[in-house]
């Protein structure tokens, strides 16, 4: 649940959608719900094979062999470098008005540089933020979004709401519009499946854990795509597709203290988020050295601290430099997060789709073949129809996106090809 961030989606994915999809924003979520549960079906498929440091690209493996899970792998560290980006992109932007407003302006990229150095920095050292902290801040956060939920439930009136659910004019672009910030806003709640070879009883626990944190994010997104779009209606223009309008939000209705304690759980999340995603970054790595795809030198780890510091260091520095200096040329928090969002998207619908085609190949313990063929079956459809979907969105749109992925995807292929003709 953490590592998907509730807060987030509620303050920046919801009114980010929102300028595209309008009035077909729940449809966009309702969409996403269905097709993320049937993912997450597919990855309990493989409760008995636990998906170890490669993370779900260990589920490519068991069904179709060690070179397709490598290239699992490399897809994975592309969709986790790009949510990375994304999530520092908004991280420098709160960081930015937290130290103007303590009277220490930063100029141009210093919050994304800083924000990400020192994300760096406590990976390496292998300090871990207190999950117990975190998730008492995440609940308070998602706590004072439903009251202030509430509050635009009271003051619009049931008749506004009920007309919220009609799609008149809703085209199908709308709603491929916000497809991508819609699957992207579910992106995390496999990683529950990451620590399966850690976790206490995983067969058990890890497909509880992940169809909870899908089903309660899901009804929450379905909650707030419906009511929240009526509420930031109310706001200026100028203010209705800002960075912050759900704080915004919480001014005009009179809960100065919401919108304060609202930027402080965004900020903490986002925090938390662009964490979780450099350590998966640097797991993946890691992984990636062994398997003679990457450098031998970032399969080490740090003698003192365990952490995998080398693997981090290589991958985080040309990430938090490249952000930066984009970010100096003028690039915003929320161009930012379109551009590599969707990059991170297409990587984990590639990734999803290759472990649904395993599971369609593999013989897999506790799980008939019946329901086997038609849960990954009806995943490998959905995947393939919402990539679909937003590759016809952007195709012209975001073509050097496209094709900047295309080329990584490419030499991720060559160095996997390598790899396999090194190890005979």
């Amino acid at each position: 649940m953490a590592t998907i961030g509730l807060t987030l989606t509620a303050v920046i994915n919801i009114p980010e959608a929102l300028r595209g999809a309008g009035k077909g924003l729940w449809i966009s979520y309702a969409i996403a719900l269905g097709v993320v549960l049937l993912v997450c079906e597919t990855l309990v498929l493989f409760r008995r094979s636990p998906a170890g440091p490669r993370g779900i690209a260990g589920y490519v493996d068991t069904g179709l062999g060690r070179n397709p899970a490598a290239l699992a792998g490399w897809t994975l560290l592309l969709g986790y470098g790009a949510t990375f980006l994304a999530c520092l992109a908004f991280l420098g932007f709160y960081l930015d008005r937290l130290l103007l407003h303590a009277g220490l302006p930063v100029a141009g990229a210093g919050g994304f540089l800083l924000g990400g150095l020192a994300c760096l920095e406590l990976a390496r050292r292998d300090v871990r933020l207190s999950t117990r902290s975190m998730l008492v801040t995440e609940s308070l956060s998602v706590l004072i979004v439903l009251v202030l939920t509430l509050l635009v439930l009271r003051h619009g009136g049931p008749s506004q709401d009920l007309r919220a659910l009609e799609p008149v004019g809703v085209t199908p672009q709308q709603v491929g519009s916000g497809l991508m910030v819609a699957v992207l806003s579910f992106i995390g709640f496999e990683s529950a499946a990451n620590l399966g070879a850690e976790a206490l009883r995983p067969e058990r626990m890890v497909p509880r854990a992940m169809r909870l944190a899908v089903l309660a994010a899901g009804v929450l997104f379905l909650l707030w795509a419906v009511v929240l779009p009526e509420g930031l209606g109310w706001l200026p223009r100028s203010q209705r597709f800002s960075l912050d309008a759900v704080s915004d939000l919480a001014d005009r209705l009179g809960q100065a203290d919401a919108g304060l304690w609202i930027r402080l759980g965004t900020f903490l999340c986002l925090f938390g988020s662009a964490m979780g995603s450099l350590n998966a970054l640097g797991r993946l790595a890691f992984s990636l050295a062994h398997d003679g795809v990457l450098p031998s030198r970032l399969g080490h780890l740090n003698p003192s601290s365990g952490s995998p510091a080398f693997a981090l260091s290589a991958v985080a520095l040309p990430l938090i430099g490249g952000g930066s200096a984009l970010v100096a040329r003028g690039l915003s928090a929320d161009q930012l997060f379109n551009v590599f969002g969707g990059f991170s998207v297409l990587a984990f619908l590639l990734v999803y789709g290759m472990v649904a085609v395993g599971a369609l190949r593999a013989e897999l313990a506790g799980c008939s073949k019946r329901r086997r063929l038609l849960v990954s079956g009806s995943c490998l459809l959905a995947v393939s129809c919402v990539a679909a979907a937003y590759l016809a969105g952007v195709i012209h749109a975001q073509a050097p996106m496209l094709i900047t992925f295309a080329v990584l995807l490419l030499l991720g292929l060559l160095l996997v090809r390598r790899a396999a003709l090194a190890a005979g």
